[in-house]
This record gives structure tokens, C-alpha cells and sequence, in this order.
């Protein structure tokens, strides 16, 4: 009789997993963080392609990374999502409240009724089975969907779920250094004068001003702040108020002119 033998206590395989986390914990660029997880995660697990969908706080897709998909699939993520009236399209909303103690499951896509994203996105990709999770920022926000993909029929084994489950709180980990130093005097402000001005703003402004400056709407900041249109309108009049400013232009003007330089 075959044992069963777990690689999760297979030495060379916890080292190969050490080795992933010390490689991927170095990576100081974003995208590269990204581009870093699923690129090292062909050497522990097989999978044909993969797909790293970034998301704005407002949960809108703003960019895509590819690994062995047509970059035209790109355009095609990026368009369906833009069209989608909810914040959490399929592949997101089931982990939209996981917690590190949530088991996150593959899909079998031939299981699932056909639906518009099944029709456009994933049958012409020639997909069978895909893991994907999604990594949270400081404030619960999920800004990462990464999907592993099969397109043979192989699903992933019951070790592979395993591992991956193992591995899922760590990376979460990992993602959210990039997002502890979002406070605006941190990551906004790059000149001394306009330093000394946001110190007259309140913290909740100047969470405001960082959603503004990332490009977000103030109807978005809305939906991530939880508070009402009057509200968030009477956040900006004080700001624009405090700053001597008129609009939002000005605003990007004023705290990301030397954005570059820095």
C-alpha cells in the first residue's frame, strides 16, 4: 500500500518555501512584488498561466500582470472589470471577508454556471482550474488578486491546496509593508512647506487628501471611508480651505510637483 507522504514536512521543500518568502520579503517595487510571487511559485507548485490583477482602494482594476496569456487579455480583464457596476467581481467577493483562519478552496470552472466571465474570459483562455486569492492593504482594502491557472484537466492536488493555504497569511503579511507608510505626511508630501501646512489638516483630511492624490473620486472615497456625500464634500471645502487652494488640480499640484524628484 502506497503511504501517503506530506511535503509540507519535507525538509528540501521548507527550505524551497524559505528561500520563496526571504526572495520575495527583499522586493521593494510593487509590481515586482507581484511579478515576484507568481514567478516564484512555478518553482512549488505547476500551473500553464497566471494573472495578477491590481485594485485601486475604490476596488476598481487599474492594471493586470500576465504569465504565459496573450497580452491582449490584459486590455480584456481591465475592460470587463470597468464595466462592472459591483466592487467585487468574481474570483474577489469569496475572500472579500477572509480572515487567516479561512481555507480558501480552487475553482473547477466546469462546475460553475456559464456567466459573462466565464463565456469571455476564461473558456477562450482554455482554462480548467484556477487558485486565486487576494492580498489585503493596512485597511482591509483588497488591492491583489493573483489566480494560478490550469488549463489541463489536472485539478490541483489536496497537498497543493494545502500548502498554498499555508502560504496565503504570510504573503498578506508581505503586501501590507507596502501600504504601513500610506499615512500622507509619509508618502504624499515631498516638500517641506507643504509638510508644515498638513499638519493644520485632521487625520480623517488627510486620508482624504491621500485618496485624491492616488487619483480616486470623491464618490469612490464615498464607498472606502463608509461616510456620506455631504460629508466627504465638507472634508475637501476645509482642506482647500486650510491649504488656500481652489480644486483638485491644485491639490496634485501642490503635494506631488517634486513627486519625481524624491
Amino acid at each position: 500500500m502506497k503511504k501517503y507522504v506530506d511535503l509540507m514536512d519535507s525538509d528540501p521543500f521548507l527550505k524551497k518555501i524559505n528561500a520563496f518568502f526571504l526572495d520575495v520579503g527583499e522586493i521593494d517595487d510593487y509590481t515586482r512584488f507581484a511579478a515576484g510571487i507568481l514567478e516564484g511559485l512555478r518553482s512549488l507548485i505547476s500551473f500553464d498561466q497566471a494573472v495578477g490583477i491590481f485594485v485601486n482602494p475604490a476596488g476598481k482594476v487599474k492594471d493586470c500582470y500576465l504569465i504565459g496569456v496573450s497580452e491582449k487579455w490584459g486590455y480584456t480583464y481591465k475592460e470587463y472589470y470597468a464595466k462592472l457596476q459591483a466592487r467585487f467581481p468574481l474570483g474577489m467577493e469569496k475572500d472579500r471577508h477572509r480572515d487567516k483562519h479561512t481555507f480558501v478552496q480552487p475553482i473547477i470552472w466546469s462546475e460553475l454556471l456559464d456567466n459573462e466571465f466565464i463565456t469571455d474570459c476564461i473558456r477562450p483562455r482554455g482554462v480548467m482550474h484556477s487558485f486565486d486569492f487576494t492580498l489585503f492593504d493596512d485597511r482591509g482594502q483588497i488591492r491583489l488578486v493573483l489566480a494560478l491557472d490550469r488549463t489541463r484537466s489536472m485539478p490541483y492536488s489536496e497537498q497543493e491546496v494545502k500548502m498554498l493555504n499555508h502560504m496565503i497569511p504570510h504573503l498578506d503579511n508581505l503586501h501590507r509593508k507596502f501600504f504601513l507608510n500610506a499615512d500622507p505626511d509619509v508618502k504624499i508630501v515631498r516638500r517641506k512647506d507643504a509638510l508644515m501646512e498638513m499638519r493644520m489638516l485632521t487625520e480623517r483630511e488627510k486620508e482624504v487628501v491621500s485618496y485624491l492624490c492616488e487619483g480616486i473620486s470623491p464618490t469612490d472615497i464615498c464607498g472606502v471611508m463608509k461616510i456620506s456625500r455631504a460629508t466627504i464634500y465638507k472634508h475637501i471645502s476645509n482642506i482647500y480651505k486650510k491649504l488656500n487652494i481652489n480644486n483638485q488640480q491644485e491639490l496634485l499640484v501642490y503635494f506631488l510637483k517634486e513627486y519625481k524628484k524624491s
